[in-house]
């Protein structure tokens, strides 16, 4: 019927001339982790042999040094070559293997807890977007007339469903490397009502001052362009573990959120000092506390920030301020849907991305614009990977690509129009549902 009861990978790892981290086992760490991909498999066995190379080191990847990318086109190859030996239409393969809805936390063969995932709505909805059934009746077509001598191109479906481990990571599950991988976040509320905030993560293009300000904003009530935020000062933020691994989010973005939370549980204290009621006669209203059953008596964050430093406030230190450290009890399980359509030229290689959708779904989204920032960032990187991006040595090791003169990076010229969707299944132990 289609449905995989076993897996069995065996890995070599080019680990380059050293490997960077501590701990040797960190190049395939990501691949055992979730090379069993978005698929019930109920039997796993992942072996690996570690290689030494004069190439760059290993665990320095510029993208996903947790072989995640890795992980997942393998998983993907393994299901379209079972399409094939099966004759099975490889979407409903896919189906067939899929995770459900309803064993979410899921237990995986290797060990892990998936937190949540909805595969089968978030394929569904990628199929329908790109006609799917419609495409393949065209394919065959395409092929029928090639056989006849009546055109030269043949048409490409490609299918992905991809889940990822991200969010590193709980201490219980990375004091192998001997470190805890928590991160933090220090918010300082001034008098006039505006904010910093202090993170141990740094940016790289990610617009971590956007998500980081906004997260801030919807727990405090603060305006997202009154706060300042400020990364990667070692001198001056609190410790964290940096940014990797698509962990900023899932990590430092809770410890945000859990910090900006006790900035308001102490705000509460004074507006209810203020307001002359007890703490749990207010309610939260956006910017403000509001005393039940009178909204018009209420005082906003900036008054309760100003009362904070200037007013004596029984039982209470001045100021306005907090630091949180977030160890996370899980990781996150991004996933998503990707489809490619592609034209060849059999004589001369030629071809053409007539469509490529991009279906992400990473919990709660925070700032959708950033989001599909990344998602554009990431799929034009997978195309020049696709598309011949390599590192090339000769047979003394010297580096061919040195140059970006020989290295492929595409410009707007190659890249294709790219379709993002996405679907939002929050992760249950994360303080704002965020995945990555």
């Amino acid at each position: 019927d289609g449905r995989i009861t076993g897996l069995h990978c065996h890995v070599t790892a080019d680990h380059g001339a050293f490997d960077a981290c501590a701990d040797p086992t960190k190049f395939p760490a990501g691949f055992f982790h979730i090379c069993t991909g978005s698929y019930d498999i109920p039997v796993a066995y992942v072996g690996v042999d570690g290689v030494y190379t004069n190439k760059a080191p290993g665990g320095v990847a510029y993208r996903c040094s947790f072989r995640v990318t890795e992980a997942a086109y393998f998983i993907e190859r393994m299901i379209e070559v079972l399409a094939i030996e099966l004759g099975m239409d490889a979407a409903e393969l896919r189906r067939i293997n899929f995770i459900r809805k309803d064993q979410f936390p899921y237990q995986s063969a290797l060990g892990w807890e998936y937190d949540s995932g909805d595969y089968h709505t978030a394929w569904d909805k990628a199929l329908k977007a790109v006609g799917y059934e419609d495409l393949r009746a065209e394919q065959a077509q395409r092929v029928e007339d090639f056989k006849a001598g009546k055109t030269r191109k043949l048409l490409g479906i490609g299918l992905t469903h991809f889940t990822e481990i991200v969010g590193a990571g709980p201490v219980k599950n990375c004091d192998i490397l001997g470190m805890g991988m928590f991160d933090s976040c220090e918010i300082r509320i001034h008098p006039t009502g505006s904010a910093i905030a202090r993170l141990g993560t740094i940016s790289q293009g990610q617009g971590h001052a956007t998500t980081f300000a906004q997260i801030i904003a919807s727990e405090t009530g603060l305006p997202a362009d009154s706060i300042t935020i400020e990364e990667g000062d070692t001198d001056t933020a609190p410790y964290g573990l940096g940014t990797y691994g698509s962990r900023s989010t899932p990590v430092a973005g809770a410890a945000t959120a859990l910090c900006g939370r006790k900035i308001r549980a102490k705000a509460q204290m004074i507006a209810a000092y203020l307001l002359e009621v007890h703490d749990g006669d207010l309610e939260w209203d956006v910017d403000r506390f509001v005393v039940k059953g009178a909204p018009e008596r209420f005082k906003t964050m900036k008054e309760i920030a100003y009362a904070a430093y200037n007013q004596a406030i029984p039982g209470l230190e001045p100021g306005l301020e907090a630091v949180s450290y977030y160890d996370p009890p899980n990781m996150t399980y991004p996933f998503g849907a990707y489809i490619a359509v592609m034209e060849f030229d059999v004589d001369t290689g030629e071809h053409e991305v007539r469509e490529f959708y991009a279906l992400d779904d990473c919990g709660t989204r925070i700032n959708p614009m950033v989001i599909e920032g990344q998602v554009h960032g990431g799929a034009t990187e997978g195309y020049a990977i696709a598309m011949g991006q390599e590192i090339a040595y000769d047979e003394i090791g010297n580096v061919k690509t040195g140059t970006l003169m020989d290295f492929f990076l595409p410009t707007a010229w190659e890249t294709p129009h790219y379709t993002t969707d996405h679907t939002e299944t929050p992760s249950p132990h994360h303080p704002i549902g965020a995945k990555g």
